[in-house]
């Protein structure tokens, strides 16, 4: 054999034996701690019109539970349709058409082992023949491609691909339970602690039966006032059709910002039923994390709700300070006045006549008189003012034997701090010169000048 033809074979010899050492070596590298992988491995497929029912459960008690119904996916007990269906539709995918990446070769016996006993996160199904079943994830693999999975069809611990896992994460998040239980319409107390710190803001619905003119709600922090209506309605606004924007995470962190935050919003309903929403820092997107009390998890308030947590106080009451009506009657008197009769005493006889201290307005002058009360405003706040001693003036709004009293002390000289009701705050004060043309228009007519 000459020289050339046997280095030849053994060139061929050489690469064969390093074709076999190569072989060799993928085939141990694919050993990873006593786990087989190769192609997908089906475990079951159905169809996912065949689901009826899920629930999913988080190791942190987190759970999300869903129904069918003719047209869609629901939340129990919901009667209008707020689940996302796209991401129902994510979830289905992951559980219906369950494929493995490998399988765990003589698996341990304790299944915390894998992060499955208990499961980082269960699914549980229900079919349209009544068969449940269930597929639980655990923990990453150690090349963390993969996460441990078992299910209802098989005794074995398989391998699951961590980007198909991660779809069911994010529907999750996204399938979570977003409403919150409250009714906007039965409101019956507005708590907001603002993002500044400063004291409550309070407002309670006031009950028809008790009231007396135009006003709805009462102000009682940080001062007492008839709530602004418009204030009122924007939390109503906001909670008209009650959820979340989104979930954030099963645990508050720290980059949330709730250490720091003083933030939050009850509201309570008639009944007595609450819901207490922690707010904690504000997403570039303009939201805020919160938490809400007796309820896991983590959620985004939308964008817009700064101007709830930031509302100044001169917004919380209206500007007009009398809510008048026309069935309203209207006592002016020197001082407190609880004993001594009213210098001026306005009245309807029902007959769409108004009179002060008994003489008859004519119909230009009970506009113009009415036009005073209804636009007697305040002209500004009175957080300085300090309420002691007795009044200059008391102004009554009455209808029937229901009160609302309206006491005008000195302030900075040439104002007024106005108090409602005895409260012992200012609502605001008004300027000198108003109150002074609010009773000189009072005065003439009852003389039956033109006012």
């Amino acid at each position: 054999m000459d020289r050339k033809k046997r280095n030849g074979i053994l060139l061929a010899v050489g690469v064969a034996v390093l074709a076999v050492l190569v072989l060799a070596a993928v085939f141990l590298l694919r050993q990873d701690k006593g786990t087989e992988e190769g192609s997908a491995i089906k475990i079951s497929q159905i169809s996912s019109s065949e689901v009826t029912a899920m629930r999913i459960t988080e190791d942190d008690g987190h759970v999300v539970e869903v129904e069918k119904r003719d047209d869609g996916w629901y939340y129990p007990g919901e009667e209008e349709m707020s689940l996302d269906q796209s991401n129902m539709e994510s979830a289905l995918t992951v559980v219906c058409y369950l494929f493995a990446q490998g399988i765990v070769k003589d698996p341990a016996e304790d299944l915390s082992v894998y992060g499955l006993e208990p499961a980082h996160r269960k699914v549980e199904y229900t079919l349209q023949d009544g068969t449940q079943h269930w597929v639980a994830f655990g923990g990453y693999t150690s090349d963390r491609g993969n996460v441990f999975m078992n299910c209802s069809e098989s005794e074995e611990v398989y391998l699951y691909a961590l980007d198909s896992y991660s779809i069911l994460e994010r529907a999750t998040q996204e399938m979570t339970d977003l409403t919150i239980d409250i009714a906007a319409d039965e409101l019956t107390r507005i708590e907001i602690m603002r993002s500044s710190g400063k004291k409550p803001v309070v407002m309670e619905r006031i009950p028809e039966e008790e009231r007396v003119g135009m006003e709805t709600w009462l102000l009682t922090s940080p001062f007492t006032a008839i709530a602004n209506a418009e204030a009122v309605n924007l939390v109503k606004a906001f909670f008209a059709s009650p959820r979340y924007a989104a979930y954030a995470s099963a645990e508050a962190e720290e980059e949330q910002g709730f250490s720091e935050a003083q933030a939050y919003i009850r509201l309570t309903e008639a009944d007595g039923h609450a819901v207490t929403i922690q707010v904690g820092g504000q997403l570039e997107s303009g939201r805020y994390y919160c938490t809400e009390e007796g309820r896991n998890g983590v959620y985004e308030l939308p964008a817009g709700f700064e101007s709830i947590l930031e509302i100044k106080d001169e917004n919380l009451r209206p500007a007009t300070i009398l809510p008048f009506t026309e069935n309203n009657s209207v006592s002016i008197k020197k001082g407190a006045g609880e004993t001594e009769e009213p210098m001026f005493m306005l009245e309807n006889n029902g007959a769409g006549e108004y009179n002060v201290n008994g003489y008859i307005l004519s119909q230009e002058n009970a506009e113009k008189l009415v036009g005073y009360l209804t636009n007697f405003n305040y002209s500004g706040l009175a957080a300085e003012a300090v309420i002691r001693g007795e009044p200059d003036y008391t102004v009554t709004l009455s209808r029937g034997k229901r009160r609302l009293t309206y006491a005008f002390y000195p302030y900075k000289n040439d104002f007024y701090a106005v108090e409602l009701s005895g409260s012992g705050t200012a609502g605001g004060y008004v300027k000198a010169e108003n109150m002074e043309i609010l009773l000189s228009a009072f005065e003439r007519a009852a003389k039956g000048e033109t006012v």
